[in-house]
């Protein structure tokens, strides 16, 4: 057996997969138990391995690899395109896959997020690629043309590292090879999926490559921009602003984005509170679930819960979430809180309580007041409860986020979820889904408004 946390000079260097520049190794990864963590953590190159060809040099290289293999991967049949998508999916539902195990294991780590969050953000990313849903979006959206991209670049964020997945899941689909760029902080899951399609779907050719280097690495980033034909770029608002000023392919942004969860006026939430029922999707404690994914981190992530009515109605609400976010925190426990974010968790608490009602506890906080207004906002894993007399002032209430507005979880009837969707469609929202649903899209979800299969026709 090898000595896992040495890699010998052919195997591929910690913290980058990069198919024609590296020899893949079949070896797993070295685990984080074995000292193998702070190299993959650190940023490249300055840790890069001295044997390691530097990455302005070996991504252009890797491109060429995957341009070549791109075009069998592009003449294949859809239906040989989507057995190996699902193989991949099926492995990272597996708990004894041996990669789905390492990044069980990294996660943690790199993304302060508890091992019961990242097991349920894996579940979630992966449940939704099946065969049936492939073919569907193949068949109501797929297709290629003599302009279609060759090779799709991928920017990757650490804080929902299942977000950028959907993307390379369509261009995979679409016959195009994609290459990521992973997170430095937290490089671990596009590492690994990208050995997870060598290793499940090798008859895909080499398909997919990654590596993590600094956003501060220039001439790195300046390579990938330069050697794909469409990026897909996930980060904070200024750094997809840097990419959209040098990149001369095109690039859709998915940036800073906020959600919200809406309680209507005269749902059936009502009937089942009076009754004692009322737990399933669509209901009130269903949105805890959405509040708690992603320790309330992600762009689905629920901030403000409105609840169409007077302030008694927001107060019964709000203690019903409370006991509902309470009892969903053992299915997903926060990770570790560092002392700054602790500190503006107990300020926002201090000043909702002042302001009217609110209520926390390990990993959860809730508050309820009578004014309608954003500020100040929740820190994640709290939401504030607000009453609203008539959903036609909702979009008054949410223009301070101009086009920011991301999701609504509803807790009322499909014709609600229609209504508001036409009323907030102006300030940027693209989804809506029944409380407890929100953090889990399908393939389809037009993220942003980009229709991801469409871009690869």
């Amino acid at each position: 057996m090898s000595d896992r946390s040495s890699p010998g000079p052919h195997a591929a260097p910690i913290g980058r997969w990069l198919p024609g520049v590296d020899a893949e190794t079949q070896e797993p990864l070295p685990r984080p138990d074995d000292g193998a963590l702070d190299p993959l953590r650190a940023d490249l190159p300055e840790s890069e391995p001295t044997w390691a060809t530097p990455l302005p040099w070996a991504l252009p290289a890797c491109a060429d690899t995957l341009r070549r293999a791109g075009d069998e991967l592009a003449r294949s049949d859809v239906s040989v395109r989507i057995a190996g998508l699902c193989r991949v999916a099926r492995s990272w539902l597996d708990p004894d896959d041996d990669l789905r195990l390492d990044a069980l294991a990294r996660l943690p780590a790199e993304t302060g997020l508890s091992p019961e969050s990242v097991a349920w953000g894996l579940d979630r990313g992966f449940e939704v690629i099946t065969r049936p849903a492939l073919e569907r979006w193949w068949r109501d959206e797929g297709g290629r043309s003599a302009s279609s991209p060759r090779l799709s670049g991928h920017v990757q964020a650490g804080n929902v590292f299942t977000a950028g997945l959907p993307p390379v899941i369509a261009s995979v689909l679409a016959g195009v090879p994609a290459l990521i760029k992973a997170p430095s902080a937290a490089p671990s899951f596009p590492l690994l999926l990208a050995r997870s399609f060598a290793l499940h779907a090798p008859e895909l050719g080499p398909c997919v490559g990654a590596a993590s280097w600094s956003r501060d690495d220039a001439a790195a980033t300046q390579a990938l921009v330069g050697c794909v034909d469409t990026l897909f770029v996930f980060g904070d608002d200024a750094s997809i602003a840097a990419l959209r000023s040098v990149a001369t392919v095109p690039l859709h942004g998915f940036g800073h984005r906020v959600s919200l969860g809406f309680v209507a006026r005269g749902s059936s939430q009502d009937e089942a509170r009076a009754t004692g029922r009322g737990t399933g999707v669509g209901s009130v404690e269903a949105l805890a679930a959405d509040l708690l994914a992603w320790d309330g981190g992600g762009c689905l992530s629920p901030r403000w819960v409105v609840v169409e009515g007077d302030l008694a109605r927001a107060r019964a609400v709000a203690e019903e979430l409370a006991g509902a976010m309470e009892a969903a925190c053992l299915v997903l426990p926060p990770g570790p809180i560092s002392e700054g974010a602790g500190a503006a968790r107990a300020s926002w608490l201090g000043v909702e309580g002042a302001m009217g009602w609110a209520a926390s506890g390990p990993g959860w906080a809730v508050s309820c007041r009578d004014v309608a207004a954003l500020d100040p906002a929740p820190p994640g894993r709290c939401v504030a409860v607000l009453p609203l007399g008539h959903r036609a002032d909702l979009a008054s209430l949410l223009s301070p986020l101009g086009p920011r507005l991301q999701g609504l979880a509803l807790v009322g009837s499909p014709a609600d979820g229609q209504e508001l969707g036409a009323l907030l469609r102006p300030l940027g929202l693209s989804r809506v889904a029944p409380a407890g649903r929100l953090q889990i899209p399908d393939l389809v979800w037009n993220h942003d408004h980009v229709a991801l299969l469409p871009a690869f026709g």
